[in-house]
């Protein structure tokens, strides 16, 4: 009985110990990849928006490089950091929910449940992270977009953009759109997670690692110690072999192999959720306009294919791809050494 209880605290301290890691090591990883990523992301939100701005007339940008061209040469280098300081403010505590949630759930969750259990532990992720992002979404894409508005808000800053959300829609103003930014980034971190885990298991197992096997471990055993399945649970925590297994296997991947993962699950992630991202995001913008106060996702993407068509819905995916590509992979391939740097020695 000692034994069991003496496992139960072992295992819950474990838990603990593993969500405050993640939770100390994403706002480092999500402050870096912000700054670089953000510009590609104001592009994203401008060219999703502009077919329906106040304004009217005929889109203002051509294209993704086209906006890249008119932003530089109209607006400067403060065009493309519009809204910035919200995500500066705010990726902290967004980034300690997101990854706090992701090394918790990574604890919890049993390892023979194989690519099911990477899904649901990006779901986990984003779940608790999303109450987090979503104000801090809408006042990014807002600001970002501001130039497209023609006069329907103005705000000086992060700051004035909050307080004008909770004055003119109370404190739940600050979660407008909070589903719709589910209805992306749930899917997205669903498949993302599964597509990263599984294509690190892959490289892996083909031994493609940082050359620092120590004690002639392979990348091969790193992978056959992570799908060991029941076998393996049996004679220790299925939880925390879910995480023991994977820490392994990441400590034998090279940064470029880590950044390889991770770019490519996000694009493939991202260019599958991309149509949900453009009603998420003229949803968020468009609210602060009387007329569209009170629409719905639904209503919302249903005038958007009768008045624009099908097309509309991949509307600024490259520049989606080109922040969410290097992006993620520059927030794994910082992530992961900085949480490794608070692994507790070994004994």
């Amino acid at each position: 009985m000692k034994d069991e209880n003496a496992q139960e605290a072992s295992t819950s301290g474990s838990n603990i110990y593993y969500s405050l890691r993640g939770a100390l090591a994403g706002p480092v990883a999500g402050v870096c990849s912000r700054f670089i990523t953000y510009p590609p992301d104001t592009i994203k939100a401008r060219l999703q928006i502009q077919g329906a701005s106040p304004g009217g007339g005929p889109a203002r940008y051509s294209g993704t490089w086209n906006a890249v061209a008119q932003i530089a040469r109209q607006e400067g280098l403060h065009g493309f950091y519009r809204g910035f300081g919200a995500v500066a403010l705010g990726s902290v505590p967004a980034n300690m929910a997101y990854f706090g949630g992701y090394e918790s759930a990574k604890s919890l969750v049993p390892a023979e449940w194989g690519m099911a259990g990477d899904m649901a532990v990006g779901a986990a992720a984003q779940l608790v992270a999303g109450v987090v992002f979503t104000p801090i979404d809408i006042i990014k894409e807002r600001l970002q977009v501001a130039p497209l508005m023609a006069g329907a808000y103005s705000y000086s800053g992060p700051l004035q953009a909050a307080q004008e959300l909770v004055r003119a829609n109370g404190p739940l103003g600050l979660l407008k759109g909070y589903w719709a930014t589910n209805a992306v980034w749930l899917p997205w971190n669903i498949l993302f997670i599964a597509f990263y885990e599984a294509s690190k298991r892959a490289a892996a197992g083909s031994g493609t690692s940082s050359g620092n096997n120590s004690g002639g471990r392979t990348g091969s055993a790193v992978a056959g110690e992570a799908e060991a399945g029941p076998e393996a649970a049996s004679s220790s925590s299925t939880s925390s072999s879910r995480t023991s297994s994977s820490q392994a296997r990441d400590e034998e991947l090279s940064p470029v192999v880590l950044a390889l993962c991770s770019a490519g699950s996000a694009s493939l992630a991202g260019l599958l959720t991309h149509p949900a991202d453009v009603v998420k995001t003229r949803l968020q913008v468009l609210s602060a306009c009387e007329a569209h106060a009170r629409v719905t996702a639904w209503s919302l993407a249903k005038q958007m294919w009768a008045k624009e068509g099908a097309r509309v819905f991949m509307t600024g995916v490259g520049a989606r791809i080109l922040q969410l590509a290097p992006g993620t992979a520059l927030s794994w391939v910082i992530y992961e050494p900085v949480k490794r740097f608070l692994s507790p020695p070994e004994r």
